[in-house]
């Protein structure tokens, strides 16, 4: 593997595991916006990125970690896989870039981006395309610190590898920052499999500061929120939406409730913070998703439109006979192991192993999923991985019991 070096950027812009926890990154202290310098860490939706590029009037941002992981085109769904035609570059300007509130949008320019041909391989890059949010290009994370190019997932996994928009070695290959045989983080051209559901996305966007001030905290307005509503009214079952801060797989639409199950984990925890015997209702997972993660992650009128649901188990979710706890009551709750299999085996898959609610082979132990299937043994309560929260979104008005 090669590394191509730039004076600059080009333009602005697995088997369970011990028990053991996993070890923490150290935090980058974050500069406020729009002070920060290049090599900086600032925060924007919710979001840590690195200052990459700054001019008088603006700068050019990169996600300090991955926000997901996801193919760079889904296998079957473009004979060539170009950044222009990918369905990475259709998820980040749509369902990504509407995380964002309509505020943080009027900072956020639309950038023109070349794609040349490979420099190597001679693959065509695609047409040149205008994006809200984008990858970077070979040449442009080639011109980044080493620092910069190394990123965890989660905060946990020391090095993660990451799509960049560049074609690959052939029309089926995209280009990615990964380890070289040297273990530096390099870009490499010729690249992985544009299918690779395990290839992670970290986002790259400009922003603009004339005339505009940053927002000091997340807010929607009203027709925001009805128009996500309206969203979530026309989708269906598969579909990918926004709503809050996150991205969700719609899972079931019954009534005018819509179950909504998140794309990617929204953090790296323990089901419960000490090793004990332990269920669902008593267990500090639950707590934070539904105090914690429930009231930052969501505007008052969004939080409205969420409905408690009535958690109950079912006999196969525990085979080991452990018991499930009473039933809840929750805003916020995770899918028993019966509830992840009314999903699809692509859904399941988000590139990391993440809780579920079922007790394992011992009290002490949770149910999780492994690639696309259930490990029903589980792990120790207290082993940090991915969580995917669930919720149920009313989005019309109720025309039968429920």
């Amino acid at each position: 593997m090669k590394k191509i070096l730039f004076a600059a950027l080009l333009g602005l812009v697995g088997i369970m595991s011990s028990c053991s926890n996993s070890k923490q990154e150290t935090y980058k202290e974050a500069v406020g916006l729009p002070d920060a310098s290049v090599g900086d860490v600032v925060v924007f939706g919710d979001i840590r990125w690195y200052v990459i590029a700054k001019t008088e009037t603006g700068c050019t941002l990169l996600s300090e970690k991955p926000v997901i992981k996801m193919p760079f085109n889904k296998a079957g769904y473009q004979v060539i896989g170009t950044w222009d035609k990918s369905t990475v570059r259709a998820w980040l300007n749509n369902q990504f870039y509407n995380t964002f509130t309509e505020e943080e949008k009027a900072l956020i320019t639309m950038t023109h981006n070349v794609n040349p041909a490979n420099s190597e391989y001679g693959t065509p890059g695609g047409d040149d395309t205008d994006d809200y949010v984008f990858l970077l290009s070979v040449e442009e994370a080639s011109a980044l610190e080493s620092t910069v190019l190394k990123c965890g997932y989660w905060y946990d996994m020391d090095n993660q590898w990451w799509w960049l928009r560049s074609p690959g070695m052939n029309k089926d290959y995209t280009a990615y920052v990964g380890n070289n045989s040297d273990g530096k983080n390099v870009a490499d051209p010729m690249g992985d499999i544009s299918g690779n559901e395990f290839g992670a996305v970290r986002p790259a966007l400009n922003l603009s500061f004339t005339g505009q001030s940053v927002p000091a905290a997340y807010n929607r307005t009203a027709a925001e929120e009805e128009n996500e509503l309206a969203v979530i009214s026309g989708s269906e079952i598969g579909d990918v939406v926004a709503f809050g801060r996150n991205t969700w797989y719609v899972a079931d639409k019954t009534d005018g409730v819509c179950t909504l199950l998140s794309q990617g984990p929204v953090a790296n925890m323990a089901y419960n913070d000490t090793k004990t015997d332990i269920t669902w209702e008593n267990c500090t997972l639950r707590t934070w998703l539904n105090k914690d993660f429930f009231n930052s992650r969501f505007s008052e009128g969004e939080r409205a439109s969420v409905v408690v649901t009535h958690n109950t188990y079912a006999k196969e979710d525990s085979p080991y006979e452990m018991d499930c706890g009473n039933d809840t009551d929750d805003i916020v709750y995770l899918f028993t192991y019966t509830e992840s299999k009314t999903v699809s085996d692509e859904i399941r898959q988000c590139g990391v192993d993440w809780w579920l609610r079922s007790p394992g082979k011992n009290q002490n132990c949770a149910v999780f999923i492994l690639g696309r299937s259930a490990n029903l043994m589980g792990n120790d309560v207290q082993y940090r991985m991915g969580v995917r929260p669930v919720i149920r979104v009313r989005y019309a008005e109720q025309t039968t019991g429920q």
